[in-house]
């Protein structure tokens, strides 16, 4: 989904980062051949980029319904301990809904929907996916050990 820039800000390792008007961050570097923006380097090049639109990723995952309360937790996954089925993929019944929390590391995401392209993500602690009802999700191990855990909602 395109989000317009609203502002920009410098993070914790001192990188600039477009604040979206969704009020999700994208990193912005410079980075040729992934990321053409030389201009993130001046305060005139930022301020030039004030509005333009870049996809924001954030915005794709789903969202938990309100009025869901927290019906079970699974244990803690890691490496050594995961489960195929969620490497084969995991499907909830319907009105069960899923939050995959990363306790630690990074974990892969993917969503596939029964008529448009899946849809692939880069858990972390910071960023949680949603697992909606009746669609099909594939978790894996990204870069290094993960630790996660995952939360079943319903009404």
């Amino acid at each position: 989904m395109k989000r317009a820039i609203k502002d920009f800000h410098m993070d914790r390792f001192q990188e600039w980062v477009a604040d979206l008007e969704c009020g999700h961050e994208l990193k912005m570097r410079h980075n040729p051949p992934y990321m053409e923006c030389r201009w993130i380097g001046t305060g005139k090049g930022r301020q030039e980029h004030i509005g333009d639109e870049f996809e924001c990723i954030d915005c794709e995952m789903p969202a938990l319904p309100e009025g869901l309360s927290l019906k079970e937790s699974s244990e803690a996954y890691d490496r050594d301990n995961f489960p195929d089925h969620l490497r084969s993929g995991i499907t909830t019944p319907d009105g069960v809904w899923g939050k995959v929390v990363v306790e630690a590391g990074m974990l892969q995401f993917v969503i596939e929907p029964e008529s448009d392209a899946s849809r692939g993500f880069l858990l972390d602690p910071s960023f949680a996916g949603v697992m909606a009802p009746n669609l099909l999700h594939h978790l894996l191990p990204a870069m290094g050990n993960v630790t996660f855990h995952i939360d079943y909602y319903a009404a």
